[in-house]
């Protein structure tokens, strides 16, 4: 495909013709459309092709008929030039018009003739006819020239003129990719793809899946409501990332230690161990005198790939069924992990069965209310820990968890002092406690 600026054909020794047609496919030949109506008369540009003659542009896309260039004369060596963009109203500022670019795009130029130049010779009787003057009666073409570009949407320099089998793909820039530069490559869809100005090159920009995925499509509702985070961390642009669950393509299978629910799977060293335990494993998850859980007495298997378990626009939220411990962020690998149904096994792996949920076992003295599908604990202030079953920082004395009072050195005792083991302190090693003499007992 390429944006055509003019052609230049040269005849040779036949006159030019009296009624022509230049046309163009941009379908690689299938289908073609006018360019350019060519006439000797005014009265046929109306009566032949529906338009008036030699009318002046007003439009980026206006197809004209032209009577200049289907004189008799000369008879030899005769020139026809045609410019697509120049005198048109966005040939100063072709970036920017629309109409224009798609207005000289060809990917195929054809020359329709419909009728010779015969010096009225059409007029003459077969018994009149002069040999001399009935033998021009053919079209005569010695050069075609055709000025173009590839049309790379200002996303490229050059066409890939060193690759025989793609002399005309662009070599595109911008995180672009396609034939033409026509769309945004893989991962690069936060942003809406345009055209390159002379302004601004409107480069692709990288969606922000947090590693959790390789591609992403635009969606301008998304960008509409700001919901898309990119990867300068502001909401801006309408990225929404494809297939959170990412799996890495490994060659060769890869023995992993599921261990406990917050740890991340690890390349197993044993690998005749890990397939003995594998085998345990499934055998115990085919096992179905559980209704509703799997019980594996072995915490090792082996799979092709790894899944990391995000959903959301930018993969940040887990997938249900799965959560993200706490401190863990949200660009982890394997953050997403699977919660435990419960501990019948000290050493195994227990997981719900599919379309089982984990039921919400959490206090409701100690827990607002549970995660749906992961069952983990929503912690009142005051406790922490997957099943709030401690106290949070700056509180003591679980069950009660009651707020650590502190009091500077310089403020005197309050009125009715607490009684305080400092042994069930649960504090952080960066928290600094002032005690005031004489005012708390064991």
């Amino acid at each position: 495909l390429f944006h055509v600026a003019y052609v230049l054909i040269k005849f040779a020794n036949s006159p030019r013709p009296d009624l022509w047609i230049l046309e163009r496919s941009v379908d690689f030949g299938s289908t073609y459309s006018p360019w350019q109506y060519f006439a000797y008369a005014k009265v046929d540009c109306l009566e032949q092709f529906g338009r008036e003659a030699n009318m002046a542009i007003t439009g980026d896309d206006d197809v004209l008929c032209t009577t200049e260039y289907s004189r008799i004369v000369p008879l030899e060596n005769g020139e026809v030039v045609v410019s697509l963009i120049n005198g048109r109203p966005g040939a100063k500022n072709f970036t920017f018009s629309h109409a224009l670019r798609e207005f000289t795009k060809a990917t195929n130029i054809r020359l329709r003739f419909l009728r010779t130049n015969t010096l009225l010779g059409h007029l003459i009787s077969k018994a009149q006819r002069d040999p001399t003057v009935t033998r021009r009666y053919y079209y005569s073409i010695k050069d075609i020239s055709i000025g173009g570009r590839c049309v790379c949407n200002g996303h490229a320099d050059v066409c890939n003129a060193n690759n025989p089998e793609k002399l005309f793909r662009c070599e595109c820039q911008h995180h672009t990719c396609g034939e033409t530069c026509d769309h945004c490559c893989a991962g690069y869809n936060q942003r809406r793809w345009r055209p390159a100005t002379w302004e601004r090159s409107n480069e692709c920009e990288a969606c922000n899946c947090h590693g959790h995925a390789v591609d992403c499509y635009y969606d301008p509702d998304v960008e509409r409501q700001q919901a898309s985070l990119n990867v300068q961390g502001v909401y801006a642009g309408g990225g929404v990332c494809i297939n959170c669950r990412v799996r890495h393509n490994l060659s060769q299978s890869r023995c992993v230690i599921i261990g406990n629910e917050r740890s991340n799977p690890e390349q197993h060293e044993n690998k005749k161990a890990c397939r003995q335990q594998t085998r345990n494993f499934k055998r115990f998850r085919k096992d179905r005198k559980q209704k509703h859980i799997h019980a594996g007495e072995h915490s090792c298997g082996c799979w092709n790939d790894l899944e990391h378990n995000t959903a959301g626009v930018n993969c940040e939220q887990c997938a249900k069924g799965y959560y993200r411990p706490y401190g863990i962020p949200v660009d982890a690998p394997h953050g997403c992990i699977r919660k435990f149904c419960s501990n019948l096994c000290s050493e195994g792996l227990v997981l719900c069965k599919p379309g089982f949920l984990l039921a919400c076992s959490c206090n409701p003295e100690h827990a607002e209310d549970c995660e749906q599908g992961s069952g983990r604990c929503n912690c009142k202030p005051n406790f922490q820990g997957d099943n709030c079953e401690k106290c949070a920082v700056g509180y003591y004395n679980f069950p009660f968890c009651l707020r650590t009072p502190i009091f500077p050195v310089s403020t005197p005792s309050p009125e009715g002092p607490m009684v305080v083991n400092q042994d069930s302190l649960d504090l952080n090693a960066n928290d600094v406690v002032f005690w005031v003499k004489n005012v708390y007992k064991s």
